[in-house]
């Protein structure tokens, strides 16, 4: 049965069977697709550091709204760094031998980990962005990170 091939298989396009117009306009449609989905993840990025500075105030001193833009703007370097430092320990935890429960949780608490580590670096390495005590705004972070992900799995429960 896989090897029998349907009418509508002969049908679908490729890439070489577009014309250069037709080529310019999917890449400019998937162009437009990937900007559109950067812009969503820079918006919320920006919400988060929003939320974040607003929760700690007496804490996080910036110099304008500029800083908070640069904010967002480094948080997926950052999240790249922190994912570097703690790339090792995810590996030992899948070479690892334990329970898979046991795997699970611990993958659980590297995932904060890194998302701890990405708080600090945006707080240290942003410019215009000055902090008195990090450690409380990136646990704060951290946690709105965990509520996200309890909010995303349960959403995703409730579908199925």
């Amino acid at each position: 049965m896989s090897d029998e091939r349907r009418p509508d298989d002969e049908k679908e396009p490729t890439w070489g069977s577009f014309n250069a117009g037709g080529r310019v306009l999917a890449a400019a449609g998937l162009t437009g697709l990937g900007l559109g989905a950067a812009a969503l993840v820079m918006l919320f990025l920006l919400l988060v550091v929003l939320v974040i500075t607003a929760l700690f105030s007496d804490l996080i001193e910036f110099d304008g709204l500029s800083a908070l833009f640069w904010a967002a703007l480094l948080s997926l370097p950052c999240g790249i760094l922190a994912g570097l430092f703690t790339a090792p320990v995810r590996l030992l935890l899948r070479l690892s031998t334990l329970a898979e429960r046991t795997k699970r949780a611990a993958e659980e608490i590297t995932s904060c980990l890194t998302t701890f580590l990405a708080a600090l670096f945006v707080l240290a390495f942003t410019p215009g962005l000055h902090a008195t005590n990090p450690w409380l705004p990136a646990a704060a972070a951290t946690v709105l990170g965990i509520v996200a992900n309890l909010i995303v799995t349960r959403v995703e429960s409730q579908k199925r």
